[in-house]
């Protein structure tokens, strides 16, 4: 639509800038069409992205001005100045901690990753992204930390946060697995637990820095204990289940000592060579996110009892073939789906296939077919999205999934790569 001189649908060819700013005054919402709305919204993100990346490299330029005025010339020191951040602080009304945050920040964007504050400013990725390329590349070398965010940099805008953290701890854990190592060996001595009341009058019980593996075993016995419970006929919700029989578990309630010895199985994605010892490639704890080859293949030595099925992936990721190493499972369909599919299939979902709905993506009451080709794992709230008015999902190859919003954009999906 033309409007206010403004081609909406030419927004996005648009750099962020001056020319941007102005063509995005101009518009009237008033008169656009929701799906024109979408498209001004994008344009408005990567306009503010822009003016962050413009904030942080005037706030780190401030920390290098000596002393002056208003009538002083330009100067420039070759260090930051020890109280830098209290200028930024009292002028733009922050607490400290806020201002030196922001301090820190622009030191981490512009000098010690300028490609990220480069796609900052481009509008290519947004300061929650910058943020999380900063922070998991933070105890790295600045070389290597530069490295590392460059491999994942060409597509962290099409991510959401938590699906880049998890992409950028695995290919930190590869660039050097022995700092990696060292780094939660240090970790693991700040393990503790906090507790307190929180504002609505719950209370909080948390542990921080546990052993991954640990934490992953127990949250599965919480999580089975639970089901147990829930199918025996309990009316309370399976988050309620989860909160009461980990509270049950550590008050030591006697009616749980019959059950303890239920082991919930974790579900681990680890290369073969990780558990031969020829590779020290990343893992996957389902859920959780990238570990430590030794710790995939601890995991793995702890599930011993539990029914193995194998992943065969060709180069690029995709799940060619599925199956059991113990015996035939009753929904082999079901288990190749979840396997292929890993999370739920919308755009930026990360909710575990395990714990997700299987779908016909065409539904089976009007000739969808109960194959692999017409199934997808969506979580419970995806699902019912899916099913809401002028919304629709589509599977035009096996794992690869097209949704049609319901003002009229398309967004493609597919299996993230092991």
């Amino acid at each position: 639509m033309f409007e206010g001189g403004v081609v909406v649908a030419e927004l996005a060819q648009v750099p962020p800038g001056a020319g941007l700013a102005a063509m995005l005054a101009r518009l009237d919402r008033s008169v656009l069409s929701g799906f024109e709305l979408v498209e001004v919204a994008k344009a408005i993100a990567r306009q503010v992205a822009h003016y962050q990346a413009e904030l942080l490299a005037t706030v780190l330029e401030s920390a290098y001005c000596p002393p002056d005025d208003e009538g002083s010339p330009p100067e420039r020191t070759d260090r930051p100045e020890e109280y830098a951040a209290e200028e930024i602080r009292f002028a733009l009304t922050l607490t400290r901690r806020a201002a030196d945050a922001l301090m820190g920040t622009a030191y981490a964007l512009v000098e010690r990753l300028p490609d990220v504050h480069e796609a900052l400013l481009s509008g290519r990725i947004d300061l929650a992204k910058a943020r999380v390329l900063d922070e998991e590349s933070a105890a790295l070398p600045i070389p290597v930390a530069r490295r590392v965010t460059g491999l994942v940099l060409p597509v962290a805008g099409g991510l959401t946060t938590g699906q880049l953290r998890a992409r950028l701890r695995k290919v930190v854990i590869a660039a050097d697995p022995d700092a990696a190592a060292s780094r939660q060996r240090e970790a693991l001595t700040r393990r503790r637990v906090e507790h307190g009341l929180d504002t609505d009058g719950t209370a909080t019980l948390a542990g921080h820095h546990l052993p991954p593996d640990r934490a992953a075993t127990a949250a599965a016995r919480i999580d089975a204990l639970a089901r147990a419970a829930k199918r025996a006929g309990d009316a309370r919700s399976l988050d309620e289940l989860r909160a009461d029989v980990y509270l049950d578990i550590l008050n030591g309630d006697r009616t749980l000592t019959g059950l303890l010895a239920t082991a919930g199985g974790v579900e681990l994605v680890v290369p073969l060579g990780a558990l031969t010892g020829s590779s020290r490639e990343p893992g996957e704890i389902k859920g959780w996110g990238p570990v430590l080859a030794e710790i995939a293949a601890k995991v793995a030595d702890q599930q011993r009892g539990r029914p193995w099925r194998y992943t065969v992936v060709d180069g690029s990721g995709a799940v060619t073939a599925h199956g059991p190493l113990r015996r035939r499972p009753a929904a082999a369909v079901a288990a190749f789906v979840r396997a292929r599919d890993r999370t739920c299939r919308a755009p930026g979902c990360r909710a575990p296939a395990h714990r997700a709905d299987l779908d016909h993506t065409r539904a089976w009451e009007t000739g969808g077919a109960t194959t692999s080709s017409n199934l997808g794992v969506l979580c419970r709230h995806c699902h019912g999205y899916k099913h809401s008015r002028g919304v629709r999902l589509t599977q035009p190859a096996p794992g690869t999934f097209v949704w049609r919003t319901r003002l009229g954009h398309t967004y493609t999906t597919g299996p993230a790569p092991p």
